[in-house]
C-alpha cells in the first residue's frame, strides 16, 4: 500500500505525462553519488548557491527538510535533492518526447567538480518508467502473475488474486543492472484509479578501487553518458518486457 500511495503522489505532484498506445506514461531520473564524506549536513542551500553548484535563481517549492539523518531540497523546477549518510541523490521527472535535456546530470557534475575530495565510491543512474493501462484495474497485476511468471499452484493461495513484485539482476559489460517491476496505481482527478506497471532501474558503477584522480574521471564520464543508460532502460522495458508479452521470461 505504501508504494502505491507514493507513486500516486509523485504523479500528481510532478504533472508530467505523455500518451503511449492509449496508456498514461511517466518517467523519472535519479542520480545517486556515493561518497564516504557525505552526510545530511552536506546539503545546505546557501553553500550550494555560493559555491556555484546551484544557479542563484533557483527557488524552493517548499521549506527544506533538515534533520540529523536526512536533508531534502525541493525546487519549483521539479529538481529534488536528498542527502543522507554516504549518498546524495538528485531526481526529476523527465518527458522523453520533449527534447529537453534533464538538468540533474549537469547539476551532479557540478557537485563532483566542486567537492573533489569527498572520497567517492560509486555512482548510480536510476531511471523509472511507469505505464498505466486504461483497460481495467487489474491489467498490471495480470501481466506480472499470468504473463511474465509461469502459471502454477503458487498463484492459487488465499482468497484474493496474488500480488507480485519481481527483481531482475543483470551483469552488463560496463556495470551491474537491477530492474525491479512492481504493480502500481495512478490516481487522476475525478477518475477511477488506473492499473500500472512501475519499472525501476539501477545502473550501479563502483569506483572505489580506483585512485582519487581516476575516480573523478569515472564519475564525470558516467554523468556525461547518462543518456546511454536511460535509452537502454527504455529499450529493455519496451522491447524485452512489454514487446514480448507472448513469451514467458521464465520458460525460455
Amino acid at each position: 500500500m505504501t508504494n502505491k500511495l507514493t507513486i500516486v503522489q509523485t504523479i500528481n505532484s510532478q504533472l508530467v505525462s505523455y500518451i503511449v498506445t492509449e496508456t498514461l506514461g511517466f518517467e523519472e531520473l535519479a542520480i545517486a553519488l556515493i561518497a564516504n564524506q557525505f552526510a545530511s549536513t552536506t546539503l545546505q542551500l546557501d553553500f550550494l548557491k555560493m559555491s556555484g553548484i546551484l544557479p542563484p535563481d533557483w527557488e524552493l517549492q517548499k521549506q527544506p527538510v533538515l534533520t540529523a539523518t536526512v536533508s531534502q531540497l525541493n525546487f519549483k523546477n521539479g529538481v529534488n535533492i536528498v542527502a543522507q549518510a554516504r549518498s546524495i541523490t538528485f531526481s526529476q521527472a523527465i518527458e522523453p518526447n520533449s527534447g529537453n535535456t534533464p538538468q540533474i546530470p549537469a547539476l551532479a557534475r557540478q557537485f563532483v567538480e566542486k567537492l573533489p575530495n569527498a572520497d567517492y565510491q560509486g555512482i548510480s543512474i536510476n531511471p523509472k518508467i511507469l505505464i498505466a493501462f486504461s483497460d481495467g484495474q487489474n491489467t498490471a497485476r495480470k501481466f506480472i502473475t499470468e504473463t511474465l511468471l509461469s502459471p502454477g499452484l503458487w498463484n492459487t493461495i488465499g482468497i484474493a488474486q496474488v500480488q507480485a513484485a519481481v527483481n531482475f539482476f543483470y551483469q552488463l559489460e560496463r556495470c551491474k543492472l537491477l530492474v525491479n517491476l512492481n504493480e502500481a496505481q495512478v490516481q487522476q482527478p475525478n477518475q477511477i484509479p488506473m492499473s500500472a506497471l512501475l519499472f525501476s532501474g539501477n545502473f550501479n558503477y563502483e569506483i572505489g578501487n580506483y585512485g582519487l584522480e581516476e575516480r573523478l574521471k569515472q564519475m564525470i564520464m558516467r554523468l556525461e553518458n547518462f543518456s546511454t543508460d536511460v535509452e537502454e532502460f527504455r529499450a529493455i522495458v519496451s522491447n524485452k518486457f512489454l514487446g514480448q508479452q507472448e513469451d514467458n521470461v521464465f520458460n525460455q
